[in-house]
């Protein structure tokens, strides 16, 4: 294995996170038990049965609304550091392959990603929080109907996402790995919201640490 610093770098173009939450899905899944068309207290009540089904509290329910909103994946909960997964990175870096033109070097199977690259601690840093964050608005079509919904995100954006990955050289050699990132980053960028022109980046480090 191969181990080398990088800087992913976002300069005008931002990154988005909002990760989908396990937290969501309850949400989601609560939420169907509860007519929309319903008065509030018959809304209440339906819902504290919806609840109960599943042993919650409304307590906990709404701490579980709380923390699934959450626009960033952080070290420790929400306000701490934003970080960049290293799942959202491999599976960058697969998507790159799905696209990228003959001439630049890329993993054949997709699977392998998983073990080939990976990123120590889990995740790359980006010494921002929240408080530093920004926001992107725009229309999106509504999936039930034609109708268009105003929408927010919060963004990050002058920041380099660092940390150390480890390469197995037998999957993808290092110098093959950064034409890749570069390329991607480029070309498609990380995240969110990538077709409005977020998540792009620069890899302004790569240094090669040793095995």
């Amino acid at each position: 294995m191969k181990r080398v610093a990088i800087a992913l770098t976002f300069d005008e173009s931002g990154y988005i996170g909002k990760p989908f939450w396990p937290e969501t899905n309850t949400i989601i899944n609560i939420s169907k038990d509860v007519h929309p068309k319903l008065g509030d207290a018959k809304k209440q009540a339906a819902l504290q049965a919806a609840c109960e089904k599943r042993s919650l509290t409304l307590a906990e329910y709404d701490a579980i609304v709380e923390r699934s909103k959450n626009p960033f994946y952080t070290v420790d909960g929400r306000g701490s550091e934003i970080v960049i997964p290293q799942r959202i990175y491999q599976s960058f870096l697969n998507g790159t392959c799905q696209q990228v033109p003959k001439v630049i070097p890329k993993i054949e199977e997709k699977g392998l990603t998983f073990i080939g690259v990976k990123v120590d601690g889990g995740f790359l840093r980006t010494g921002k929080t929240e408080t530093d964050a920004k926001l992107f608005g725009r229309f999106v079509k509504n999936e039930e109907s034609n109708q268009r919904m105003w929408t927010e995100d919060k963004y990050i954006v002058g920041f380099s996402a660092t940390g150390i990955l480890s390469v197995d050289e037998e999957i993808i050699k290092v110098d093959d790995l950064k034409k890749l990132t570069e390329y991607g980053g480029w070309k498609f960028g990380i995240g969110t919201a990538r077709p409005q022109g977020y998540g792009r980046f620069r890899v302004t480090r790569w240094e090669v640490l040793g095995s």
